[in-house]
């Protein structure tokens, strides 16, 4: 099966929203430019082996001296070097001996040769334009660097040629029509993104109000919310989150995660405790937005692999070679990771930060919750069971900066603050870490045997 008709059943079958369909690149048409260049290209004389042979030609030629490394017979150039990336003047240009009119370093057939040197002699006939090359003026002083389209858009100086414009319309209708479609999809992502915003607000302030632990109706479900959004944080669905990994997820492993994601939630039952209908209301809507997100990274991907495949289309029909050019010029569609960092970090803001994970209040000697928290004079936080042990093992520095404030602690240093944040958004965690650190008091007073001694009472 063709591409084209691939990428025709992907866009009618994969569930896209008709105005993303209407906003898709345009294969079909695009394809149709293409055509109507070869044509007139070959009318010229120039179809594709008659430039490939002219290239090679030249790069033989080049191999073979030191002295014109760079000089190719003909350049074709996008930008009109205004450095827009949404304006292109394609053009099509070959350097032409000003007092022969024979092309530079060019072995074309009789008739071919015959076209080209016309077009530079009877310019008063045709349209075409005859370039005086002149050397170019000392640029002004700027902070910036050129970018690429500004350099590729100048046709270089070479004394005693001329720059003949071969007269082309096609072209610039394929890259007009492409810079449109482009434009197209931009707005598209500016649009779902507001939309997406929105909703993503509205869930927030309802995930609020069902994780508010000054709620009576919240604390049997506030544990299942903590715990089913630090396993979504863990999944790391769209983005790495590890040193190693920070590369953004292409739409076949995000969905392979996401449905991992969904098969843990469903597995520990997290779903049922949560099943209420506001609470069931809000996690599906949760559900939704990484569904859209997911559609959203697809789409992107489609339509990143229908502008590669029509630029290879495009230099295999014309051998122009612009896809080596193109990126410096017109970037791809950015739609599906653009649209996804910006949706996530709403998501991590407005929705993740209402319910505090265990992990942001964990100790950093005992990795567990910090039970009657303890600040020190340099400003870490231990639980006391922690703090009791490195006194007790004469241990003056602080563990992370090495400051001299652990032996000086006492009762002034704890944390009533945090003490009380604790125990209203994880009460069930603070009991068992009580419970943990009376146990572990009684087996330094009483020595290991208290264990069991706990374990028969």
């Amino acid at each position: 099966m063709k591409w084209n008709k691939t990428y025709q059943i992907v866009l009618q079958n994969e569930g896209f929203p008709p105005e993303w369909i209407e906003s898709a690149i345009s294969y079909s048409q695009l394809k149709k430019c293409i055509k109507r260049l070869t044509k007139e290209l070959r009318q010229m004389g120039l179809d594709p082996p008659t430039l490939d042979k002219l290239l090679k030609h030249v790069e033989d030629y080049n191999a073979s001296t030191t002295s014109h490394l760079n000089d190719r017979p003909f350049e074709y150039i996008l930008s009109d070097g205004t450095g827009s990336k949404k304006t292109f003047q394609p053009k099509l240009l070959f350097y032409v001996d000003e007092a022969t009119g024979g092309l530079h370093g060019a072995k074309f057939d009789a008739e071919t040769s015959e076209k080209l040197q016309m077009l530079a002699v009877e310019t008063g006939v045709s349209d075409v334009k005859i370039y005086e090359v002149c050397e170019p003026e000392e640029p002004e002083p700027t902070d910036s660097p050129r970018s690429d389209d500004m350099v590729t858009a100048n046709p270089s100086v070479r004394p005693g040629y001329r720059i003949v414009e071969i007269p082309l319309t096609s072209d610039t209708e394929f890259f007009t029509t492409l810079a449109r479609q482009l434009s197209g999809l931009e707005a598209l992502e500016s649009r779902e993104e507001r939309r997406m915003q929105g909703e993503i607000e509205d869930l927030g302030k309802q995930i609020a109000r069902l994780t508010d632990p000054d709620r009576k109706a919240n604390k049997k479900v506030l544990a299942a919310w903590r715990q089913i959004f630090q396993l979504y944080v863990e999944e790391d669905i769209f983005f790495g989150a590890t040193e190693r990994d920070h590369s953004a997820r292409d739409a076949a492993k995000a969905t392979f995660r996401f449905h991992e994601f969904c098969t843990k939630i469903a597995e520990l039952g997290l779903v049922d405790k949560v099943r209420k209908k506001e609470g069931a209301q809000a996690l599906n809507m949760f559900m939704q937005i990484n569904r859209e997100l997911l559609q959203g990274l697809r789409f992107g991907e489609i339509n990143r692999t229908a502008m590669s495949k029509i630029l290879k289309k495009f230099d295999k029909r014309t051998a122009l070679g612009v896809k080596s050019t193109v990126p410096s010029t017109i970037s791809y569609p950015q739609f599906s990771q653009d649209l996804a960092k910006a949706v996530c970090a709403e998501v991590n803001t407005q929705i993740l930060s209402h319910v505090p994970q265990l992990d942001d209040y964990s100790c950093p000697m005992c990795m567990d919750l910090k039970w009657r928290p303890v600040k020190l004079q340099c400003g870490h936080t231990f639980c006391i069971r922690c703090l009791i042990v490195m006194q007790t093992n004469k241990q003056d520095r602080c563990p992370l900066c090495r400051e001299i404030t652990v032996v000086g602690a006492n009762s002034d240093n704890l944390d009533e603050e945090l003490a009380n944040f604790l125990k209203k958004w994880f009460p069930e965690e603070v009991k068992a870490k009580q419970k943990y650190n009376e146990l572990m008091a009684g087996v330094d007073a009483y020595g290991e045997v208290y264990k069991d001694k706990c374990s028969v009472m």
